[in-house]
């Protein structure tokens, strides 16, 4: 994107992130587990409006069966402790635990989700990891095979 607009509307991004838990719930260790979601805030935050934030929290908080491993907020901007305290006040202390944040260079964020479990290979290229989103078209092109499969 350019300036810090989205290349997306908020309806393909809610259907985008609804298709991305369902696919990862085919997973039964994710679904023991649960479902690690990472969010380097520098981006999303300037791509993603407040109504699209409020547009998939209403979507997806109580209508999907996934339980959150953890969220991990990469390169968070300043005010994010402000957002934070208030989320904590109002999320039980279990799901509270399970918000994480990494700051610093690419490489510090980088160790700091390694600590988590979360390798540099499991983490987008462009954002510093190893993990080549390039066949990405390729697991689309699987994925809807599968789910013209299923029909």
């Amino acid at each position: 994107s350019q300036e810090g607009k989205a290349d997306y509307t908020s309806f393909s991004l809610v259907r985008t992130v609804w298709y991305a838990i369902h696919v990862a719930l085919e997973d039964e260790n994710a679904q023991k587990e649960g479902i690690v979601i990472i969010v380097k805030s520098s981006d999303s935050l300037r791509q993603c409006s407040i109504k699209t934030r409020k547009e998939l929290a209403r979507n997806i908080q109580g209508a999907l069966p996934f339980r959150l491993g953890c969220f991990q907020i990469c390169h968070p901007p300043s005010f994010i402790n402000i957002v934070l305290n208030i989320v904590r006040l109002l999320t039980p202390k279990k799901l509270r635990n399970r918000i994480k944040k990494h700051k610093g260079t690419h490489e510090e964020v980088l160790e700091s989700l390694a600590i988590y479990g979360i390798p540099k290979s499991a983490v987008p290229d462009i954002w510093g990891g190893d993990l080549n989103l390039e066949g990405h078209s390729e697991w689309l092109e699987a994925r809807r095979s599968i789910e013209n499969g299923r029909y």
